[in-house]
């Protein structure tokens, strides 16, 4: 066991910090935006870390205290060969020096096909395959206990880093678009974002202390269940008395299903990158098809419609999980 006193908690977590910069708010011009009248900016949360990117930087934060400050004997967490999370969390605890255990969906095979558990091996994770059939008993009680007696005094992180400690953490994401936005003398009238387990939805509906809706673009097929899911993580959260009824989901944008990237959106990905990087020269907006490639997506067809009244605001949140553009054949363009 990895021992720790109460000041090297707080060291180690200190240097995590450290490590992480705010977010830019990036202004958009585009010949379709100027003739639709919309204004629109990106929160570039990819860039607060090369690694720890987007959202998975602030849904890890109050996590990986906990586990320092309850002297974990490491972190166990769950995720595909391409997960976002189980990147952000290895390398996490890597600068931590916590021991990682990655539980992976799917057979040891994977390890040779995917340069994300290669990095994970590299950063001293300890990758744990089970079965596509029992991966799906990975919230049931039972099952989790059997696990842990495995890995005795291990701090368990569910699928996606949304756990409760996840949303305080996002929450403080919301209240920073906030404050870049009243630096720019700007009011969003709506937050999109992209959503996979919804809580990041959550934590920006939790945060939100200003009168903009939230748009959450589900990126799997039959995500309708993520509105009573949703719903419950806000009722389970503290009551701040702002209004939490002001968001909505658009079940459209998800492109075929989680995970799926057709061709045609792996062309309107690269299209839109290149006409907006056209009009905004030295912008550098990658994506990638699992998250913020289809919420972009999504919105320009609501921009092409004419869906949006003129003088609009938008704000789109780049969540980052650039790294998973590998698993697609396409390039990292992570610094």
């Amino acid at each position: 066991m990895y021992p720790l006193n109460i000041p090297l908690q707080e060291k180690q977590f200190q240097v995590w910090l450290d490590c992480l910069m705010e977010p830019e708010l990036q202004s958009l011009r585009h010949p379709l935006l100027t003739e639709m009248q919309v204004e629109l900016c990106v929160l570039r949360t990819d860039n607060v870390h090369p690694v720890i990117s987007g959202n998975k930087a602030y849904k890890l934060k109050y996590n990986l205290k906990a586990a320092l400050e309850r002297g974990a004997s490491g972190v166990l967490s769950f995720g595909g060969a391409w997960s976002n999370h189980l990147h952000a969390l290895a390398y996490s605890c890597h600068l931590l020096q916590l021991p990682c255990v990655a539980v992976i969906r799917g057979e040891q095979e994977l390890a040779a096909k995917s340069a994300m558990l290669q990095d994970l091996k590299v950063w001293g994770t300890q990758l744990y395959f089970i079965s596509r059939k029992e991966y799906r008993q990975r919230n049931n009680p039972d099952w989790l206990e059997q696990l842990t007696r495995e890995y005795p005094g291990y701090f368990v992180v569910p699928e996606g880093g949304s756990s409760a400690l996840a949303t305080p953490g996002i929450a403080e994401l919301s209240r920073q678009l906030e404050c870049k936005c009243d630096q720019k003398n700007w009011q969003a009238d709506q937050v999109w974002c992209a959503v996979g387990t919804g809580g990041t939805l959550a934590g920006l509906i939790t945060g939100r202390t200003k009168n903009y809706q939230i748009i959450g673009v589900p990126v799997l097929k039959g995500g309708e269940f993520l509105t009573c899911d949703i719903n419950e993580r806000l009722l389970a959260g503290s009551d701040s008395g702002i209004e939490k009824k002001n968001w909505k989901l658009l079940f459209d944008g998800h492109f075929g299903g989680y995970g799926k990237a057709p061709p045609d959106l792996i062309r309107q990905i690269t299209q839109l990158s290149e006409g907006l990087e056209t009009f905004n020269p030295g912008l550098s907006l990658t994506l990638d098809p699992v998250y913020t490639g289809k919420l972009f997506c999504r919105f320009w067809q609501s921009l092409q419609a004419g869906e949006f009244r003129k003088g609009c605001r938008i704000l789109l949140i780049h969540s980052g999980g650039l790294q998973g553009r590998r698993g697609y054949g396409l390039s990292a363009a992570v610094a």
